[in-house]
């Protein structure tokens, strides 16, 4: 038996891939999936069924693209109708290999939200771990005001019913993979574990520890930043994302680069440093690391987008960020760097540098 987790850089998204007895499933795949089957394929195992905790909304899921590539089943919510899958509701269980999966439903974080307990062959009648979608993270609990102010208290209140109805219960044995980690917009401080159980979130985790009207008031006091693009990506997620282009991105050497800039979006994922040093004129500078975390913040969609990066290499990384936010239009890069472009006397701009001096006292 196996299982390995998948974490998306900048999104701080976690999916995960689990098999035994030759068949496996995949919980929250992001939309680049070819790690999944590749996984998979080492494990001589086929993808049966991908389980998607809830519509999300920092990233576009691969559902749609596993079901096409491997065949598998896709589980959604029965509380939301989704344009293509299956849905399930409490209590429904699925039989994977020797392993069983049975769906629990955890409101609060949205209204179809599920969590989904995973038993072991040898112990089918006690839950071995539980992945918790947005419902429970490391160290807190996910926002409840996606769908608006208004409804926070309802959510808020679904929320603790489930935290404390039914995922406390399962007992502190049971281990817990959330959909997301430190750093995720879908929650405020998630603590930075790479593993936990319901035992250890029990005794340390401050949202388990509370009567229901305290819960209820700190979730809607809480304020979390709201990337405008989160809408955008909750209405794909439901109708279902179409396929990421895998168009190849024309390398451009400066000349041509400059005559396909008109009605473009540059990004420049280089440094700070080196972007202020010199730049395109109205390029935008958003680093490699920040591509998939601020590129939906920044950029504008339906727009071709042409590449400028440190190393050939950053080309492909940068596709794979952008393509899990469903930027697909990327026509080209600069294929020598900005070095081609100064080396040809071609305009640049400069930002200039600020130098923030820490003073400490004793």
């Amino acid at each position: 038996m196996f299982i390995e987790k998948i974490i998306s850089e900048g999104l701080a998204h976690n999916s995960y891939i689990v098999g035994d007895g030759g068949e496996a499933f995949v919980i929250d795949p992001r939309r680049d999936v070819d790690s999944y089957i590749k996984i998979a394929d080492s494990n001589c195992c086929r993808i049966m069924y991908v389980f998607e905790t809830h519509r999300n909304e920092d990233y576009l899921t691969g559902s749609l693209e596993l079901e096409a590539l491997t065949g598998c089943k896709i589980i959604h919510s029965s509380r939301l109708d989704f344009g293509y899958g299956a849905p399930a509701s409490e209590g429904d269980m699925f039989d994977i290999g020797d392993m069983r999966l049975q769906v629990l439903e955890t409101p609060g974080h949205s209204p179809e939200s599920l969590s989904f307990m995973l038993y072991l062959p040898s112990q089918k009648e006690f839950p071995w771990m539980v992945f918790t979608g947005d419902a429970l993270f490391y160290g807190n609990a996910g926002r409840t005001d996606l769908l608006g102010e208004e409804k926070k208290f309802e959510f808020s209140s679904q929320l603790y019913d489930s935290l404390y109805g039914k995922l406390l219960p399962l007992g502190d044995h049971v281990i817990v993979y959330p959909a997301h980690g430190a750093g995720s917009a879908c929650g405020g401080n998630i603590a930075d574990l790479p593993v936990s159980t319901i035992g250890y979130e029990r005794a340390t985790n401050p949202m388990l520890n509370l009567p229901k009207d305290k819960f209820i008031e700190i979730k809607i006091k809480e304020t979390l930043p709201l990337p405008p693009y989160f809408a955008r990506m909750a209405d794909d997620n439901k109708r279902g994302p179409s396929p990421p282009d895998q168009k190849r991105i024309e390398p451009l050497d400066a000349p041509v680069f400059e005559r396909s800039m008109t009605g473009c979006i540059l990004v420049d994922t280089r440094s700070p440093h080196s972007f202020a040093s010199g730049h395109i004129p109205g390029s935008y500078n958003i680093w490699l690391e920040g591509l998939p975390k601020f590129a939906g913040w920044i950029l504008e969609y339906g727009k071709d987008i042409l590449l400028v990066t440190e190393r050939q290499e950053d080309v492909e990384t940068a596709r794979r960020y952008l393509l899990r936010v469903g930027f697909d239009r990327i026509r080209g890069y600069l294929c020598e760097g900005i070095e081609d472009w100064q080396n040809r006397g071609m305009p640049l701009e400069k930002s200039g540098i600020d130098t923030v001096l820490v003073f400490m006292r004793n």
